[in-house]
């Protein structure tokens, strides 16, 4: 730079009048330090349309280099009517758009890269994205899940007192169990039960552990209630399985004449998919009738059957008697007084 500013004015008299010397493209790098290019591009941005069209065009005469700068091989050829000096603020708006474009680009081209990275969500209802061909899940598309609500629920206990427990909409009979458990200070000996009471019909049963008590809850009458109590026999088919399946009453056992143990068919029946074929003789009181009936009853996977000829289970002499599938058992209470049942023991398919 010394060198350059000393030998300055004896430079100026060895160059002819229409070449431009280097000392004038210095003095405008100088200038442009000295201008605020923070004031400069808020004046653009009122007219950022006008400029970008100067721009465009001034882009295919002159190529740029990545700074701005026009490359020392690419400049016009000297000419009386090319060589007119520019000042600071045309240098800047000439420059600063293409910058600006620049800098965009490469933003945009981040964005994409960053988020080809991220693994995507492949959508399964595409068709109510805004995008119509969108493979990925736009953010706030799936809808926000609801909290689940509370409920009111009057359980009673053995002894007439009952309490009002504020359950959630989505709690199970074992949860609500444990619950008053807790409330209560009870031995927890996994025998509480929750008893779905109808006293006006007679009937009740144990709510199994998955059931909601606010849907089984929405089926009962307003005489009807929930009872907190023990039920020793809760657990009692999976710790022994053999009362429940007596060797007179499963038909395989009978058909194997004894050759196999109990045990053994018993082991073979819970361990495969079928399920064992029970049969035997029960009185049956069809709805809208008095009088009971006995009958030769069949009990398989698909449901409850009896038998219109004696003992026979031929397919066309067996009648459904019901589908056990989306039916709940009831126990009777005080059957012979309200039904007049031939037994204390009965049940109910509801």
């Amino acid at each position: 730079d010394n060198v350059d500013q000393t030998s300055a004015h004896g430079r100026r008299d060895l160059v002819e009048p229409g070449f431009q010397e280097p000392s004038n493209r210095i003095s405008l790098n100088h200038q442009d330090d000295d201008v605020d290019l923070e004031a400069l591009v808020n004046d653009m941005n009122s007219s950022f349309e006008s400029l970008y069209s100067t721009c465009s065009v001034q882009s295919e005469s002159a190529p740029l280099l990545q700074n701005g700068q026009l490359s020392r091989s690419q400049l016009p050829s000297p000419g009386p009517g090319t060589l007119q000096p520019m000042s600071p603020r045309q240098r800047v708006q000439r420059s600063q758009p293409v910058r600006i474009m620049a800098v965009r680009r490469l933003q945009e081209e981040e964005q994409q890269f960053r988020t080809s990275s991220l693994p995507a969500i492949p959508n399964p209802f595409p068709e109510l994205c805004s995008p119509a061909s969108s493979p990925v899940l736009a953010p706030g598309s799936l809808p926000q899940s609801q909290p689940a609500s509370k409920h009111d629920v009057k359980v009673f206990s053995e002894d007439g007192t009952s309490k009002v427990v504020e359950i959630l909409a989505d709690m199970t009979a074992r949860d609500l169990c444990q619950l008053l458990v807790y409330k209560s200070h009870c031995v927890d000996d996994n025998s509480w039960t929750l008893v779905e009471h109808h006293p006006h019909l007679g009937l009740e049963r144990c709510l199994e552990d998955h059931e909601l008590i606010v849907q089984v809850e929405s089926t009962m009458g307003s005489e009807s209630k929930f009872l907190f109590r023990k039920n020793y026999a809760k657990y009692e088919f999976f710790k022994n399985p053999m009362n429940f399946f007596p060797e007179q009453m499963v038909a395989w056992c009978q058909q194997t004449n004894g050759s196999i143990p109990q045990s053994q068919l018993l082991q073979n029946f819970l361990n495969s998919s079928s399920c064992p074929e029970i049969q035997g003789f029960l009185h049956v009181k069809e709805l809208g009738r008095k009088s009971w009936k006995k009958l030769f009853m069949c009990l398989r996977r698909s449901g409850l059957y009896c038998s219109t000829k004696g003992t026979s289970k031929e397919p066309r002499h067996l009648q459904l008697l019901a589908d056990l599938e989306d039916s709940n058992i009831f126990s009777l209470i005080a059957g012979k007084k309200l039904y007049n049942a031939p037994a204390e023991y009965g049940f109910c398919i509801k």
